[in-house]
């Protein structure tokens, strides 16, 4: 048992010192890329907010959303909030935007999609009637718009309120909540996908809140949206983003939200195949003959450059 007792403590205290290590990698400076060590770092800096520490995956989806509109040369982009409820969350994507776009230099736009008076009454089983309530989440508006600065709210079911956001100006789309609860609702949302191209960045980080645990699943809620979705298009699919987890600051590996995390791909994009990093590095690579190798000519900065091809 001793000898059990001091391997376990041992295993810990190594556990704890690879921890330590990363952490401090992650102190380092790092300049801005559309990297996991500059998005990890930054994501540090905001979480010393209290209001933004509530939400960590809109700290990590506005950092990563935007860090990509800021290297692919957007000046700026838009976040939005779908299930704004009672406020706190778009308080907090407020708050995120405004360090982000310190960080960035990057214009950052806030949107917030609610019908102002609480859920729709649920319309069959596909809307998970057993967890959701007519009315419920509804919200002080009043209140919440007290604690706007400058975040657009926009009221009304999104069947109408987003054909009427599309058509009107904004910037595009760099992360998307989606926290509806109902499967309708989150189908009529993802129509903002279905639109132009320049309403959006070719990859759109996207945070779906309820998708796991409780009675979810495939053919219900959100999983069914976005299942429908990627029945619908060919060269336009949600994903889940894989492994995120192995790629947070170290404290936040075992937080829940990491599994939560899609990404968009707009696959005919007219950027989508745009290097998404500023930094690369020089890529000499030759075949079995050593007849042909390619170097990257991207600069440290500037968008939008790129590769070259030599013999």
């Amino acid at each position: 048992m001793k000898l059990k007792k001091f391997v376990a403590m041992g295993a810990r205290r190594l556990k704890h010192w690879l921890l330590d290590e990363e952490a401090a990698h992650l102190e380092a400076d790092v300049p801005f890329d559309n990297t996991s060590a500059w998005i990890g770092q930054s994501f540090r800096k905001l979480m010393q907010d209290l209001r933004a520490r509530r939400r960590p995956a809109y700290v990590w989806g506005v950092l990563q959303g935007c860090a990509l509109g800021k290297v692919l040369g957007y000046e700026s982009v838009s976040v939005l909030e779908f299930g704004v409820a009672g406020g706190a969350g778009l308080v907090a994507m407020e708050r995120i935007a405004e360090a982000a776009e310190s960080l960035m230099g990057l214009r950052i736009e806030v949107h917030g999609f609610d019908t102002g008076t609480g859920l729709p009454k649920p319309m069959d089983y596909r809307d998970c009637p057993n967890l959701f309530l007519d009315g419920q989440f509804a919200m002080d508006e009043a209140a919440l718009r007290r604690e706007l600065h400058r975040a657009q709210l926009h009221l009304g079911g999104v069947g109408t309120t987003v054909p009427e956001f599309v058509h009107g100006t904004f910037a595009p789309v760099a992360f998307v909540s989606f926290d509806l609860d109902l499967y309708a609702s989150t189908r009529d949302a993802l129509k903002l996908f279905e639109g132009e191209y320049d309403w959006v960045l070719p990859r759109v980080v996207c945070y779906f809140d309820d998708i796991i645990g409780y009675t979810y699943s495939d053919f219900n809620g959100e999983r069914l949206a976005i299942h429908e979705f990627n029945d619908r298009w060919l060269l336009r699919r949600l994903s889940p983003i894989y492994g995120l987890k192995h790629f947070v600051p170290p404290e936040e590996r075992l937080a829940r939200w990491s599994e939560l995390m899609y990404m968009a791909h707009f696959f005919e994009h007219p950027l989508y195949n745009e290097p998404d990093e500023l930094r690369k590095p020089t890529l000499i690579s030759l075949d079995a003959t050593g007849g042909r190798g390619f170097v990257s000519t991207r600069p440290a900065s500037g968008p939008r450059q790129t590769e070259a091809s030599f013999k």
